[in-house]
């Protein structure tokens, strides 16, 4: 048990521990009547002390540590040594080549109320210092509590996947960054964290059953338990549904499991079927105000509407092309695949698709006929009537739906200062025309 009764004796804190809002019940509600408020007061204070890379000149003394504590020398060394008895602060003497002896202070981490309640001696004296009363309701603040309505509740949760794109690279193989942060930041033995959706149970007998009609063999799958669970649980798969992916990836007489080809073709493939499924189901209902929409279609649009209706994707992606007296990429070509054996798109509404790019872009992109497609499949628009009549009637709104990022425009306001002096020069008081000419004009340079 260590004091000093130099106020001027230095002191380094050696540590950094960063306090929670849970680690400040614990201490509030489980400490405080062990250590006083000066002691809670005074373990916040030294967590805030440490210097990562400290110099002699950046030392602190005692009578400062005193005077944000407001404790006298004495009652700083019994609170000190209350925290020392408890856990939360460990306390060394060091030797500087400048400053001499010094005091070095360790912060522990707050405890959990659970390790608290397991630590018997900790527990024990809470019981003598509160009462029974008092010590049973702590106990029953920090007992966790179980809502009774997920007994029978089913899990909708949404899995990594379903929410947040991944490269197929960072998938697999996490980049060099997070492998040097993770072996940086010590890890705490909480656990893993739990992305989405509770782990899938994999049946593994089903699994190496299901191979093994494939010719491999069950320890070739046993020596990928750990990445095929891992690639199960992310993805949210069934057995047949990897098994059948993998199988993708391999070529004739294999009996080998190339978990990075497997890992890139449930990357690339993961979401297809859902997204397709989406789209099926929206051009299942019923057009709304189909009659109205034809009405307000002119003979131009009914030749629009005959000829999308009429061509395949491609080959009206190359007439649109030709009278642009452009030549059609491989990627235009691309997003045509895409949103017809990916998407479900029907090959009128995608002919319409692009026309309605070419209108505001020279080629046909990924970025620009999404856009599209779900601006019309959102506003329940899943024929070409229905979208030529949108567009009309957003035209004629002069609100055309604008697909691509508009340029930022400054605002052009009047300087009424020098408009007040001109003014004043010419006359006090303006008449009724004057006063009109002047609310019309304003706004029009907006």
């Amino acid at each position: 048990m260590f004091e000093s009764a130099d106020p001027k004796q230095p002191f380094y804190v050696a540590n950094q521990v960063a306090v929670s809002e849970e680690n400040i019940r614990v201490l509030t509600t489980l400490f405080e009547p062990l250590v006083g408020i000066q002691g809670v007061g005074l373990y916040i204070t030294l967590t805030k002390e440490f210097d990562e890379v400290p110099f002699a000149k950046d030392y602190k003394t005692l009578y400062q540590l005193q005077d944000q504590t407001n404790l006298k020398l004495e009652d700083l060394f019994s609170t000190l040594h209350h925290l020392e008895a408890t856990g939360l602060i460990k306390t060394f003497i060091g030797s500087n080549p400048v400053l001499g002896e010094t005091l070095i202070f360790e912060v522990e981490k707050v405890p959990s109320a659970g390790e608290f309640f397991h630590t018997f001696l900790l527990s024990s004296l809470l019981l003598e210092r509160v009462g029974s009363v008092t010590f049973n309701r702590l106990v029953k603040k920090f007992t966790p509590r179980t809502f009774i309505g997920l007994r029978d509740a089913k899990e909708v949760t949404s899995g990594f996947f379903d929410v947040f794109h991944l490269s197929a690279e960072s998938a697999i193989d996490a980049p060099i960054e997070v492998k040097e942060a993770a072996s940086e930041v010590p890890k705490d033995n909480k656990g893993e964290i739990k992305l989405g959706n509770e782990p899938v149970k994999i049946d593994w007998s089903f699994l190496v059953d299901l191979f093994a009609s494939y010719h491999i063999d069950k320890e070739e799958v046993l020596k990928h338990q750990v990445e095929i669970k891992q690639i199960i649980d992310f993805y949210h798969l069934t057995e047949q549904e990897f098994v059948e992916t993998s199988l993708i990836t391999m070529s004739a007489g294999t009996d080998k499991l190339n978990m990075y080809a497997i890992q890139n073709a449930v990357n690339e493939n993961f979401g297809l079927n859902r997204n397709k499924e989406m789209v099926r189901k929206q051009l299942q209902q019923k057009p709304k105000d189909a009659d109205k929409a034809i009405k307000n279609l002119s003979t131009a649009d009914a030749e629009l509407i005959r000829v999308v209706d009429s061509k395949p994707p491609t080959d009206y992606l190359y007439e649109l092309k030709e009278k642009k007296g452009g030549y059609v990429t491989a990627n235009e070509k691309k997003v045509i695949y895409r949103l017809q054996d990916q998407m479900g798109l029907t090959p009128p509404l995608i002919n319409l698709i692009v026309h309605t790019c070419f209108e505001y872009d020279a080629v046909l992109t990924n970025n620009l006929a999404d856009r599209i497609a779900n601006d019309w499949l959102q506003k329940g628009i899943t024929t070409p009537t229905e979208a030529i009549a949108y567009l009309k009637e957003r035209k004629n709104k002069r609100k055309r739906p604008s697909y691509r990022t508009q340029k930022k425009t400054v605002r052009k306001t009047t300087d009424w200062s020098k408009y007040e002096k001109q003014t004043q020069n010419k006359k006090s008081k303006m008449t009724d025309e004057e006063m009109d000419k002047i609310f019309r004009e304003f706004g029009k340079n907006e």
